[in-house]
């Protein structure tokens, strides 16, 4: 049966449509309170699979770019997004309950599925598919390199880390997370808000180097395949505010001690969040300094 989820149990599995217009399936395999251990399929077809399809029961083996025959599982936050299609449930083995995985990838959407669309454009359009991974990141560096990256009002540091020392990192959601935080924000001044928008911003730009860049786990920055998730980099320099002050200015004057596989991406979410809790509107706001990857040009020089 083909229906739409909200919630999600092991083994269920789930199809999502990918960039190319045909279908990939991710499967749950394990499951701790919200945080969801997904395991991307090998199935990569213009259909939508059944259940008894054998290639819903192989887990993909990437060895794109910097990837060396690794499995693409990896945990997720968050509920099953309304673009995710259920098609049946196969029942985890024995030997699956058994597999250990260190990788988090933050807030869950259907991105999760794309490994296998990456997998096959590097297996049959790898030239394109390079050149198109250079083209993004040229053109983000064009558009980016008369730029100047001056942050405008900002916190005290006092008063920045002290609203970071609100998050309850015992949680394992990241919305719970960060909910006495964003409720915090939320009751002071837009201004005010505006201002830990700025700080933070700040922070993360001061830790998109190269540098640290080879220093977060497993995806690190590969300095022979010049590659690596932007998006992960900066959930990973996202963790390392979230740890605080004495975790934050360690990991700037030492990037060997920058988080390992870990991730916070909702923190670059906080800002929005209060700001729409406390005036009811979206947030359209730009900081002084970027906080995406590879804006601090001196730091990738």
């Amino acid at each position: 049966m083909k229906t739409k989820k909200t919630n999600a149990h092991p083994g269920d599995l789930f199809v999502v449509v990918l960039p190319d217009g045909r279908y990939g399936a991710i499967r749950i395999i394990n499951q701790v309170d919200k945080s969801l251990l997904i395991a991307v399929t090998t199935y990569l077809e213009p259909r939508i699979p059944s259940v008894s399809d054998q290639q819903l029961q192989m887990i993909l083996i990437q060895n794109r770019f910097s990837y060396k025959n690794e499995s693409a599982i990896s945990w997720y936050d968050g509920k099953i997004p309304k673009d995710f299609l259920y098609i049946g449930n196969i029942p985890v083995s024995e030997h699956e309950k058994m597999v250990e995985c260190n990788k988090y990838s933050g807030s869950l959407s259907s991105s999760c599925a794309h490994p296998v669309y990456w997998e096959w454009r590097w297996l049959n359009d790898r030239e394109n598919y390079e050149n198109e991974i250079q083209a993004e990141r040229l053109k983000r560096e064009e558009e980016n390199k008369h730029r100047i990256h001056v942050p405008k009002q900002m916190m005290t540091d006092v008063e920045f880390w002290t609203y970071i020392s609100m998050l309850d990192l015992q949680q394992k959601d990241e919305e719970d997370a960060a909910s006495p935080l964003v409720m915090k924000l939320a009751k002071t001044s837009v201004s005010n808000i505006k201002r830990f928008d700025e700080t933070l911003a700040y922070k993360l730009y001061l830790l998109d180097t190269k540098e640290h860049a080879k220093q977060i786990g497993e995806f690190a920055y590969n300095e022979e395949e010049d590659y690596i998730s932007a998006d992960g980099f900066l959930y990973a320099r996202c963790a390392a505010v979230a740890k605080g002050k004495f975790f934050y200015e360690l990991a700037l004057n030492s990037p060997c001690d920058m988080p390992k596989d870990e991730g916070f991406e909702i923190l670059i979410s906080i800002a929005h969040e209060a700001y729409v809790k406390r005036t009811g509107k979206e947030y359209y706001y730009g900081t002084g300094c970027s906080y995406e990857s590879f804006e601090n040009k001196e730091g990738w020089r």
